[in-house]
């Protein structure tokens, strides 16, 4: 019922038409396959937009944003639970992504592409949608390594039922290689498709600015395995011209305010609300370093819920908030010495988001930002790649994430000058020490993508930084050691066998120690 729901609501609300199917060939019915004349594949683009943010935001914050210590939990059970945080593995928010993308958005934008690629009439549609699958597909293949690609979404149409599993080297390459062809072929002369863009109103020259963001970011990912083409990348996504401001900013708004409608609300935010004891709270890393570092982002982040019977009241008194430590639960947490057990309830002496910041239910869903890139080329400038100067870079990046929260909601304020006295208290080390100053600018980037857990676990994975202490739970997966990636579905198991067997015996063993492709050292 909640599928047909679904379907229906798109329909009426937004326009779209969706559908997903879970079998193969029996049940291998294209859902978005429409006929006559009322048909419009842009119908189907808004729908991939949205969708790209819909059912997605557990395993980016059970285990993206636990996994780099921008929150914690007391809970080790309930789906509320934050995995993430002790390195255990749940099959429902391992297996969401996956699940998410390949019966939603991947059916939706191969779809569009088989709809418009040799169609005239469609031609920056068509190239907006090889920039937009690079978005579904490199958070997949960053979570989980080698995934079907190259033969996903194709039943409908080729009849592959079972898609092999491309190489992420392979996968990399050819989303390169669509992104530059789809660049440079948007044609400002033909239809921008502006009623159907939902994020940026048809404006070609911004998708052109996010097709080049979506090369640097991925051609900053291979500085581990291969720096040669990471150099030649990065030249080429900078010189194309990247995001040049928060206005740039790719960004998706829920619409319901009120929680009713779970396709239309911002998953991610009402999980943050949840103020129970499985509740995610501030990381103490995380917390202590912008408290460290007289962070004027702190006011608007992190609030104390530290009375039980009143969890709608915020207490932002600065002595009251503290991290919560990564790694603990109930038990263990009272020999910790942050714990005060003359508190009541455990875990309302712990901070957690401000709900009118980043739990709104009607919030945004940044997926790729300006202060990344100034970062991201700042620290290209370092390596030497691009002559631009790095420490304005830096600068440029810590302001423009600051500026960041207001995008978020209006009240959230950082004024200029505070900016410049934290750039004051907290300046550009220099280029004479290499290694510190891709600490410090990376550690600058896992800041800015607070509550963006696939960019920022991608980030520390690739750079090393910030240096995180990783947690050793009892019956964890990786034996206290930093996850590496994600698990495949245990269902591919058995209904994909043979081309999981096969990406297992290429790849390496299906746990979570096992680094992708770019991740090798």
């Amino acid at each position: 019922m909640k599928k047909i729901f679904h379907f229906i609501y798109c329909v009426v609300i937004l326009s779209v038409f969706a559908g997903c199917d879970k079998g193969f060939e029996e049940l291998n019915v294209d859902p978005n396959s429409i006929s006559g004349e009322d048909f419009h594949p842009g119908f189907l683009f808004s729908n991939a937009q949205v969708s790209t943010v819909y059912g997605d935001d557990e395993t980016s914050l059970y285990y993206g944003s636990a996994f780099v210590q921008h929150v914690a939990s007391l809970s080790d059970l309930g789906i509320f639970n934050y995995q993430g945080d002790k390195y255990v593995y749940l099959e429902s928010p391992n297996d969401q992504l996956w699940e998410s993308s390949y019966e939603n958005m991947v059916k939706l934008i191969q779809d569009i592409i088989y709809n418009t690629k040799e169609k005239p009439e469609y031609h920056n549609l068509y190239q907006m949608a090889r920039i937009w699958k690079t978005i579904i597909f490199h958070r997949l293949t960053d979570i989980y390594g080698d995934v079907p690609y190259s033969e996903a979404g194709r039943a409908f149409y080729e009849q592959i039922y079972r898609p092999k599993y491309d190489a992420q080297k392979e996968i990399y390459a050819d989303m390169l290689k669509e992104l530059e062809e789809a660049v440079n072929a948007i044609d400002d002369k033909q239809d921008n498709f502006s009623e159907f863009d939902i994020v940026y109103k048809g404006n070609l020259d911004k998708w052109k600015k996010l097709g080049h963001s979506m090369m640097l970011r991925l051609g900053m990912r291979m500085t581990k395995v291969d720096p040669g083409a990471a150099e030649s990348w990065v030249k080429k996504a900078i010189n194309g011209g990247v995001l040049e401001s928060n206005r740039d900013n790719l960004i998706i708004n829920a619409t319901d305010a009120s929680g009713a409608v779970d396709y239309l609300t911002n998953g991610m935010s009402f999980i943050l609300r949840v103020r129970t004891s499985t509740a995610g709270k501030i990381s103490k890393t995380f917390f202590d370093f912008m408290k460290n570092h007289n962070d004027p982002r702190l006011k608007h982040t992190v609030a104390v819920y530290n009375d039980p019977n009143d969890i709608g009241t915020e207490n932002t008194d600065p002595a009251v908030q503290k991290g919560l430590p990564n790694g603990l639960n109930r038990v263990t947490l009272e020999n910790d010495p942050s714990y005060d057990p003359s508190l009541p309830a455990q875990e309302h002496q712990y901070s957690g988001v401000k709900r009118n910041v980043y739990a709104k239910l009607n919030g945004p869903r940044i997926l790729v930002s300006y202060p990344e890139m100034a970062f991201l080329s700042a620290e290209a400038a370092v390596r030497g790649w691009i002559s631009e100067d790095a420490e304005e870079l830096y600068e440029d990046g810590v302001a423009s994430a600051m500026k960041l929260l207001q995008q978020y909601d209006e009240s959230a304020i950082v004024t200029d000058e505070e900016i410049k006295t934290y750039l004051t208290e907290n300046p550009f080390v220099g280029l004479s020490d290499t290694e510190a100053a891709l600490e410090q600018i990376n550690t600058q980037f896992w800041a800015a993508t607070f509550l963006n857990g696939y960019e920022a676990y991608a980030n520390v994975r690739r750079s090393g930084y910030p240096v995180l202490t990783p947690v050793n739970y009892p019956d964890n997966e990786t034996g206290g050691k930093f996850p590496r990636r994600l698990k495949y579905p245990k269902n591919e198991q058995v209904m994909n066998a043979d081309h999981y067997k096969e990406a297992i015996a290429r790849q390496g063993a299906d746990e979570f120690l096992t680094p992708v492709w770019w991740d090798a050292d």
